[in-house]
């Protein structure tokens, strides 16, 4: 009896061990924000730790803010180890048949840090042209979704006065600004990874008055 349920109890852990979640459902990322359009995961994995196999299905924003020595391994695939870079932002088109099962473990000393922005959206495209942002670069430009890296000087400005779609804002560093909206102006400090939704149409304004520049994603959802 005694073999039997310690067999079971094998079998039991064997199937843990290998079981695929959504990526939602993975303990390590942790949904901070879902709408219609957006599900945004704030993904922390400490040093040593590894992440269940989980599917990603769903065309993605990713933005790194750390750099840290990762290692992966898609499913039923060799492993594979390599250096994230702090401050990046990438798409990756995970629509079937593109669907990736795949686990993470971080190889370093601190904590891996990246937000994955589901993007639950149709991709039909957008209907005007990326819009012109100061003190910004466009690196994607997907039927979902385009992102920009924005990097304010102490005392540098932007505006944005109309916009066709939602944004997500996330800070890419900490610091401090005034953001200033139809409802007020408000001081916030920031830190890596906080994030702002930002309505369609929904005229704002940053300041930046820290001490040093500021680095952000702006995220425009289709």
């Amino acid at each position: 009896m005694k073999k039997l349920f310690l067999l079971f109890c094998l079998i039991l852990l064997a199937f843990f061990v290998d079981a695929q979640v959504p990526v939602s459902k993975e303990p390590r990322h942790h949904p901070v924000f879902e709408n219609k359009n957006v599900r945004l995961l704030n993904v922390l994995l400490p040093a040593g730790d590894t992440t269940q196999y989980h599917i990603h299905s769903t065309p993605s924003v990713f933005i790194g803010f750390t750099k840290t020595n990762t290692g992966s391994q898609l499913k039923d695939q060799q492993q594979t180890e390599g250096t994230s870079t702090a401050n990046s932002i990438w798409f990756e088109n995970l629509k079937a048949p593109n669907i990736k099962i795949h686990r993470v473990w971080n190889r370093d000393t601190s904590t891996y840090h990246v937000m994955d922005i589901e993007l639950l959206s149709s991709d039909t495209g957008f209907v005007g042209q990326p819009s012109q942002l100061e003190h910004s670069t466009l690196l994607i430009d997907t039927p979902w979704a385009r992102a920009y890296q924005i990097q304010l000087a102490k005392g540098q400005q932007l505006s944005l006065q109309k916009h066709e779609s939602p944004i997500v804002l996330v800070s890419l560093s900490d610091g401090e600004i005034t953001m200033t909206t139809r409802q007020a102006a408000k001081k916030i400090s920031l830190k890596a990874g906080k994030f702002f939704w930002i309505k369609q149409d929904e005229p704002f304004g940053l300041n930046n008055k820290s001490a040093n520049s500021i680095e952000l994603a702006l995220v425009e959802v289709k």
